[in-house]
């Protein structure tokens, strides 16, 4: 009894010590770890691969503004798109649209616009640049010209870089002059402050930049744009082209004014124009009335139109940058449907080609040419291929056969024959399958008229080894061979 109470005892005390390192496992692991959610981002979605507006076209959306997408111009021409037609209040963003437009859809769409529709475009095209002579309708009518195709005044130029080399050797003579006075205990004293801004610095460093610091490009300043029923400019990021050139009016006052059309709650089929107001700093240096910008409005009937240097801000990429999603809802009429016309019109693979390497282009064809003239160039007489006479169809039959008569093999000939005339026999008169040979020959002498003596030595003889014999044999055989 004593054994099996200290074997109880045993477990009970293994027992208690396993519960304790269980318990001392689960404290550890709770202690320990702790349970977080985190959001995976899995990249874009198949729709916004293939929509580069589909972000923008769901911002609109969610504020009660119908947007669509649509990469073609076909819009233009025919203002209906699907059984969708344009309204007169819809806003058209047009993308990568500059040098597209022919007078006749120019035209219409002007119409359009001055019976209230709202045009947002820009100056970029891609597809076709600067090397072209084609001139865009409604830049050209607008005084507007891109910084691609904008060519400035040389002797201004000359005399604006004389003038910028004047400042800077002013600038440099005060900078020597400065630091010539400092004194060492001035010196003394930045020490610690530069020490400071090395401590900040290694800090920012080490601090993680934000998702978008490279896609919104925010280690540059952004550009700000004032819109006259904001308190604080609008910010954006036009920093992938350079502004544009318009020219300027007197009443400017050296600033480029732009008036952005922001639909009221109260108005039903109208909108109230704003002014938005983007600084340069080189206005005042300009002499020939000509200043640049990013981002123009303008009246035009009922309408308005709204031209940027990169309308691309507002793709899946980087609406989400700085202010550009709250200026699409802006500038478009809330009271109709946004359409972003996206242009893919692209030059064919010669075009491109030749635009890129004229030159690569000229020298290949001069190669092809030589490499032809120098094929089509001959050496010597030119010899007359015989054409040799080639076997007809009966004389291949005949050489086989005698050469299976030569080698005392035409019994095999005659084998097959009758092996296939048999059994076409059988096929097409089943009843003769038990019938004996002489059933068999007196049947074939009532379908084909021949001797029957003719027709069992043709079917059964064994001693066919004269040539008139073997072709008479043959003759009968296919006789009754057409007869079946």
């Amino acid at each position: 009894m004593s054994k099996k109470a200290l074997s109880l005892r045993q477990i009970i005390i293994l027992l208690a010590f396993a519960a304790v390192v269980i318990a001392g496992i689960i404290y550890w692991a709770v202690s320990n770890f702790r349970w977080e959610e985190k959001e995976i981002d899995h990249g874009y979605s198949r729709k916004a691969q293939q929509n580069d507006f589909l972000a923008a076209e769901i911002f609109l959306r969610n504020h009660g503004v119908q947007a669509t997408s649509v990469k073609n111009l076909s819009l233009l021409d025919n203002h209906r798109w699907r059984n969708i037609p344009l309204g007169q209040d819809d806003t058209i963003v047009l993308i990568n649209a500059n040098k597209t437009l022919n007078q006749e859809r120019y035209d219409r769409l002007y119409e359009w616009i001055e019976n209230g529709g709202t045009l947002i475009t820009s100056t970029q095209n891609p597809f076709m640049g600067s090397h072209t002579r084609e001139e865009d309708l409604l830049l050209r009518d607008f005084g507007i010209t891109p910084a691609a195709d904008h060519v400035p005044d040389l002797a201004q130029s000359l005399f604006d870089a004389f003038d910028n080399k004047d400042d800077e050797d002013e600038e440099q003579e005060e900078s020597t002059e400065d630091s010539t006075e400092a004194t060492d205990s001035q010196h003394a004293e930045s020490l610690p402050k530069q020490e400071d801004k090395k401590s900040t610095a290694k800090k920012t460093k080490k601090e993680d930049k934000p998702e978008n610091y490279y896609r919104c490009n925010l280690m540059d300043e952004p550009t700000e744009i004032a819109f006259a029923d904001e308190e604080k400019p609008l910010r954006f990021d036009f920093s992938r082209y350079d502004p544009f050139f318009y020219q300027g009016e007197d009443n400017y006052e050296s600033e480029s004014i732009v008036e952005n059309e922001i639909p009221t709650e109260d108005a039903a089929n109208t909108t109230e124009g704003s002014t938005v107001e983007e600084r340069t700093e080189d206005n005042n240096e300009n002499t020939d009335n000509t200043e640049t910008s990013h981002m123009l409005y303008f009246d035009v009937g009922a309408g308005g139109i709204t031209i940027t240097s990169d309308n691309t801000i507002w793709s899946n990429r980087r609406i989400d940058c700085h202010d550009h999603a709250y200026a699409l809802w802006s500038l478009a009429n809330h009271n109709g449907r946004v359409w972003f016309l996206i242009n893919q019109d692209a030059p064919s693979l010669a075009a491109i080609v030749w635009r890129n390497a004229p030159y690569g282009v000229l020298a290949a064809l001069l190669a092809l040419l030589l490499w032809l003239w120098a094929k089509s160039q001959r050496f010597g007489p030119v010899f007359a291929s015989e054409t040799l006479a080639r076997r007809s169809l009966a004389e291949h039959i005949f050489a086989s056969a005698m050469l299976l008569w030569r080698n005392q093999q035409h019994p095999q000939l005659l084998a097959l024959l009758r092996q296939h005339i048999s059994t076409r026999l059988l096929q097409q008169h089943p009843h003769l399958l038990h019938a004996s040979q002489q059933e068999r020959s007196v049947f074939l002498q009532e379908l084909t008229g021949i001797e029957l003596a003719a027709i069992q030595r043709a079917l059964y003889a064994e001693d066919v080894h004269q040539p008139q014999d073997f072709a008479n044999a043959i003759a009968h055989l296919q006789t009754i061979r057409k007869q079946l």
